[in-house]
């Protein structure tokens, strides 16, 4: 796990288009609901020819199409999972500013089935601890680093 800081998280996610084989009309409409969704933090999977952004909170809802998706891209392990959480810190007019985490997909998808099944407000509790543990503890990682992560998911 690391992390890029003070990235514009739109051009993070157009960026992913250049080395991975991903269709760059779903991706516009993809950022799209990025600006929409102000401070939320989200989470980009990709792999291979397939991509979804979501919201967080959503991927730890059990029986949401989130929480689904990531199941079913866990059963797919012959390409490696980009795993992008995306926290945003703050606006610059319609730019959405924040924390690029590198995530680790099996490691991702262990936290989700333990703490998926929570009440809500112990699951929420628990999303912004990581958050903060992932912003506090992850090493900081340069755009080369981010660029090799885009190219072969480790």
């Amino acid at each position: 796990m690391k992390k890029l800081i003070k990235a514009d998280l739109s051009k993070v996610l157009e960026l992913t288009a250049a080395y991975q084989p991903i269709n760059c009309d779903s991706l516009k409409a993809e950022l799209e609901i990025l600006s929409q969704n102000g401070y939320s933090d989200d989470l980009f999977l990709a792999r291979k020819d397939r991509f979804r952004l979501m919201a967080l909170s959503e991927v730890y809802t059990v029986g949401s199409d989130a929480n689904r998706l990531l199941a079913m891209f866990e059963v797919q392990t012959c390409w490696p999972v980009l795993t992008l959480l995306l926290h945003a810190e703050y606006m610059e007019g319609d730019v959405r500013r924040g924390s690029v985490i590198l995530m680790d997909y099996p490691e991702l998808v262990r936290d989700v089935v333990l703490f998926n099944r929570l009440p809500n407000t112990q699951r929420e509790r628990h999303i912004k601890q990581m958050i903060s543990r992932c912003l506090r503890c992850a090493p900081q990682c340069t755009m080369v680093d981010l660029i090799g992560y885009l190219k072969t998911g480790r």
